[in-house]
Formats: C-alpha cells, structure tokens, sequence
C-alpha cells in the first residue's frame, strides 16, 4: 500500500514545488503603466447646467487617466455641438483627436479642425484650436480659413466664443468676397 502512495506522493510535490511564479515576470505582463483610468467607445456626454443643455460632446474612443495629471483623450473623431440659452443647437466644433484638462477645465483639439455656424452658414478650419469651458472662448494661434456665404477670409490666429457668432483673426492675410449669382 505504501509503494503505491509513494508516486502519488512524489508527483505532489513535484507539481507543488514547479508552481513558482517569477515577480518580474507578472509585473511585466499585468503592469500597464500607461493604461487609461477608464476607456470607452462612441462616448456621448450631455453637459446641462440649471437643466439647459449647455454642449453635447460625442468621441470615438475616450481614455481618461488621473495621474500623473487629470486628462481625457479623445481619439479618432470628436464632436462638440454647443447650445444657446433657448435649447437650440447654435454651433458644431469636430477634429479627429482631442485633449481635455480636467484641472484648467480646456479642451485642445487637433486635425481636421471645423467649427461651423448653422445660422451664419459660416465654416472655419484650422488644424489645431483650444476651447476654454469656463468663459467659452475659443482661440488658436494657428492659420485659419473661414468660410461663408459672403466672403472668405484667411489669416493665422482668431478668436471667438464657442457659438461662432463673431470672430476676430489676430493676423489677417487675405479676404475674397464672393460675388452672389442672384444680384
């Protein structure tokens, strides 16, 4: 009885002691430095403040980390669509990538960059833009075209709020005015 314990006894241990795990090698592959706090796809936030919508924010994908410092990115396509006091949609700002700062409260937004204004039937683009949550402006300082029934205008630099109803380029360079084919 004792002869046939004995190799049971022996693959027991055999299998005990083979179970040794390599610390370096687990933090390799269970460690992600760089992953996100929280990730999501075809994110769609609805921001309102005393119940009216203030934007709608849609991204493809979101990763969002909170160390070393509290950012959320945006990747491949974002959307921002801005409302006025009454509920009505007013503007559409798009890019394909995105940065939003939780702490300074701004959103930098890359590539592609449009920002249009339904009632205006005005286009500007830009490949970079910030726009700034708490007083709703939005600048760059990179070249800029807007677009727009009457005219079209190119400079580097702008500014204006996050409705587009008025805008200033800092550093004009040109101006076509587009002849209307009714008049």
């Amino acid at each position: 009885m004792k002869l046939k314990i004995f190799p049971l006894y022996c693959l027991l241990v055999v299998i005990l002691f083979s179970c040794v795990n390599d610390e370096n090698e687990v933090k390799r592959i269970t460690d992600f430095e760089d992953a996100p706090d929280e990730q999501s796809q075809n994110l769609r936030m609805i921001y309102s403040d005393s119940g009216l919508t203030k934007f709608h924010l849609y991204a493809k994908i979101s990763e969002t980390y909170t160390q070393p410092q509290h950012i959320t990115n945006f990747r491949n396509y974002v959307k921002v669509d801005f409302f006025n006091s009454e509920g009505t949609m007013v503007s559409t700002l798009t890019a394909q990538s995105g940065v939003y700062d939780h702490t300074k409260e701004i959103v930098v937004v890359r590539d592609s960059v449009r920002l249009y204004n339904y009632k205006k039937d005005q286009t500007l683009e830009t490949e970079e833009l910030t726009w700034n949550k708490l007083d709703s402006t939005i600048r760059t300082d990179k070249q800029v075209v807007v677009n727009s029934p009457k005219e079209l205008l190119t400079g580097k630099g702008l500014i204006t709020k996050q409705d587009f109803s008025y805008f200033e380029i800092l550093n004009p360079t040109g101006r076509i005015l587009i002849k209307n084919e009714e008049e």
